[in-house]
């Protein structure tokens, strides 16, 4: 079982490319490498294969925060949950259900009006945490460009407290303290550790 990740940056036309493409590049570039573990097409969609897909979702809201950092910019995603049934030297050649199940969540965001979707092969965990994205969009949807770069500092350095993330840009703890509270991090960082304790009992 691995996830894949399909998406496309959101208004990538009214910000220049050199704006957000190396910050996308480095995002992916966390989670394996270019070719094999992730590849950029068409200019602004990308594709990204998350071996563990426990990791599925943070890999997600991780690319959400670092995209909404850069003012005007933010992107839609579908993640699939599956099997990987056929590798090639190129992700983008590579099949199974788990990028069936990406795609067929990525076609489905203007349907439902979501910027993130997941499909797995257990359709009840689907309606379930797909109604949890939802809740969890309407507040990461308007993440100020401080707040998101904060998120995204948050989940870079999972080891720092929030003095040394403040030292990093140059602000306050009590300055930090209050970019997560307003982006919501608590109510995130609870629905991400729910995740993969559900995904583990509900799809495998």
């Amino acid at each position: 079982m691995v996830a894949i990740v399909t998406g496309d940056i959101v208004d990538s036309r009214k910000v220049a490319a050199d704006r957000w493409m190396k910050t996308l590049k480095e995002e992916l570039a966390t989670w394996g490498k270019a070719g094999e573990d992730w590849e950029i097409y068409r200019g602004d969609s990308f594709q990204l294969k998350i071996k563990n897909p426990e990791e599925g979702l943070l890999a997600a809201v991780r690319l959400k925060a670092a995209l909404r950092a850069i003012n005007g910019l933010d992107c839609r995603m579908g993640i699939g949950v599956g099997t990987e049934d056929f590798t090639a030297t190129r992700l983008l050649e590579n099949n199974g259900t788990a990028y069936i199940h990406s795609g067929e969540a990525f076609d489905s965001l203007a349907e439902y009006r979501q910027k993130i979707r997941i499909k797995t092969p257990n359709s009840e965990f689907d309606e379930e945490i797909n109604l949890m994205l939802k809740m969890s969009l309407t507040f990461m949807d308007h993440w100020t460009a401080s707040s998101a770069r904060m998120i995204h500092l948050v989940f870079k350095h999972p080891d720092k407290n929030q003095t040394e993330l403040g030292a990093m840009e140059n602000i306050s703890q009590h300055a930090v303290s209050a970019r997560l509270s307003r982006a919501n991090f608590s109510i995130l960082e609870s629905f991400l550790e729910y995740f993969p304790k559900r995904l583990k009992t509900q799809v495998g």
